[in-house]
């Protein structure tokens, strides 16, 4: 993958992730509802710690991958291996000029002025 120097705000990531992870919200919701439905069971103040725990599960989920990005961009680069591939195209080139010209008919090696009848 590319390295970049862009990150984006935490803030706006997390709002992302939130949206992206909503799913993860419907239980909150039902707990709001049967709070409407039967309130002396269900206290208003469940949904709102389920959603609290929520929102501490995606800022430690994102706190963790930011970590492990950043380890993962310290690491030093591979050195560079020695190409032993002799189809590859720096072999080609090299192959490509030792067998260039070859041909008197070839478009690249043809003279008029050497291969004309009015020399004999």
């Amino acid at each position: 993958m590319r390295r970049t120097s862009r990150t984006g705000s935490f803030l706006l990531v997390l709002l992302f992730n939130i949206l992206l992870n909503f799913r993860l919200t419907i239980p909150g919701w039902i707990l709001l509802i049967l709070h409407f439905i039967i309130p002396q069971y269900i206290k208003w103040w469940y949904c709102l710690v389920y959603f609290g725990a929520f929102i501490l599960y995606m800022v430690i989920w994102m706190l963790v991958i930011r970590g492990i990005s950043r380890w993962a961009n310290t690491a030093k680069p591979a050195p560079p291996i020695e190409n032993k591939n002799p189809y590859s195209s720096k072999g080609y080139t090299q192959i490509k000029d030792q067998i260039e010209n070859k041909n008197p008919y070839s478009s690249k090696g043809y003279n008029p002025i050497e291969h004309s009848d009015d020399n004999h």
